[in-house]
C-alpha cells in the first residue's frame, strides 16, 4: 500500500530500455520515496494520466507518430493538471521553446541525465505545482473567466482562431487632454462599433473595458478589419462640449492567433499580460476638454 509521502512519477516513453535506465536512476535517487509507472505508447500514457493524481510525469518527446508536448495539450484539454517534465534524446532550441509554451516545466536531456539531476528536477516540478495550486484569486488577473474558458475549449478543437484585443491607451488618453470620466463612455462607444460589424464572433469585455473579439478570421484578415473599425472617429462630450476623437490615436490593438500557441495557457497569458491597465488617469475635473 503506497503511503501519503510516496511521489507518484509516471514515465511515458515508447522505448523500454530508457524506462528501465530511468527507473534505476529513480532507485538511486537520495531521499527518494517514489512508485514509478511505466506507459509504452501515447494512447496508453492519455488513459493512464487520467487514471491516478500523478505528482510528476516524464515524459518522452518522441513517441511513434506523436510527441512528449502533443501529450502535455491533449492531457490539459482533458482536465489534467500534473506537472510535466519532457525528456529528449538531445538538445533542442525549438524542442525547448515548444516546451515552455506547452507549460512543460522541465526539458531534460537523457544522454546527460544522472540521479541527482533527476531527483531535483522531479522535486522543482512538484514544489511548482504545490505553489501554483488554485487559491482564492483567479489564475489570471485580468482576463475573464468565461473568455478563458472559451478559448481553452475552442483551442481543445484544434480549429485555428485568432484573438483581436483593442483598449484604451491610458498614456494616449492623458496626452488627448481626456479624463476617467471620459474613458466609460469611449468604450462603451467603441464596444457598440464592434458588435456592429460581429455576427458569430464572441466578444468578451474585461473589467478594465478592454475588448477580446474572438474570430475564425486568418490574422492578416484580423489586422485589416481592426485598421477599418478605427478608421471611423469617435464623438465624445464632456463639460457641456463635445469634440470627435481618432480611435489609432487612443487604442491599443493586437492580433493573437492560436497557431502561434502550443496550450491555450500560454495564449491566455499573454492576453493578461496585454490588457493589464496601466497607471491611473487623473482627475478629469483638472483637464482642459
Amino acid at each position: 500500500m503506497t503511503t501519503p509521502s510516496t511521489t507518484q512519477v509516471l514515465m511515458i516513453d515508447d522505448e523500454e530500455n530508457d524506462w528501465l535506465l530511468v527507473r534505476h536512476m529513480v532507485s538511486k535517487m537520495p531521499d527518494a520515496a517514489c512508485q514509478f509507472q511505466w506507459a509504452g505508447s501515447y494512447e496508453q500514457g492519455l488513459r493512464v494520466l487520467g487514471e491516478n493524481d500523478w505528482d510528476v510525469c516524464l515524459v518522452d518527446y518522441r513517441l511513434g507518430t506523436h510527441t512528449g508536448i502533443q501529450v502535455v495539450m491533449e492531457s490539459r484539454a482533458r482536465g489534467v493538471d500534473c506537472p510535466f517534465l519532457l525528456l529528449t534524446g538531445a538538445g533542442s532550441r525549438i524542442i525547448d521553446m515548444q516546451a515552455m509554451r506547452a507549460g512543460v516545466v522541465g526539458y531534460l536531456e537523457k544522454s546527460r541525465l544522472c540521479p541527482l539531476e533527476l531527483e531535483r528536477a522531479i522535486r522543482y516540478a512538484i514544489g511548482n505545482r504545490l505553489a501554483h495550486r488554485p487559491s482564492a484569486s483567479p489564475a489570471f488577473s485580468y482576463i475573464p473567466s468565461e473568455a478563458a474558458e472559451y478559448l481553452t475549449t475552442s483551442f481543445a478543437c484544434k480549429q485555428p482562431f485568432v484573438v483581436m484585443v483593442l483598449m484604451l491607451d491610458r498614456n494616449s488618453v492623458r496626452r488627448s487632454r481626456l479624463g476617467e470620466s471620459h474613458v466609460e463612455h469611449i468604450n462603451d462607444g467603441l464596444e457598440a462599433l464592434v458588435r456592429a460589424r460581429i455576427s458569430n464572433e464572441a466578444l468578451f469585455r474585461t473589467g478594465e473595458g478592454a475588448l477580446l473579439l474572438v474570430s475564425t478570421q486568418q490574422s492578416r484578415e484580423g489586422r485589416q478589419f481592426l485598421s477599418l473599425l478605427l478608421s471611423e472617429p469617435l464623438a465624445v462630450s464632456g463639460a457641456g462640449r463635445s469634440r470627435t476623437v481618432s480611435l489609432p490615436a487612443i487604442v491599443r490593438r493586437n492580433v493573437f492567433p492560436s497557431s502561434g500557441y502550443l496550450c491555450p495557457a500560454a495564449l491566455i497569458a499573454d492576453l493578461d499580460a496585454f490588457v493589464a491597465p496601466g497607471p491611473p488617469l487623473p482627475d478629469p475635473d483638472s483637464e482642459e476638454f
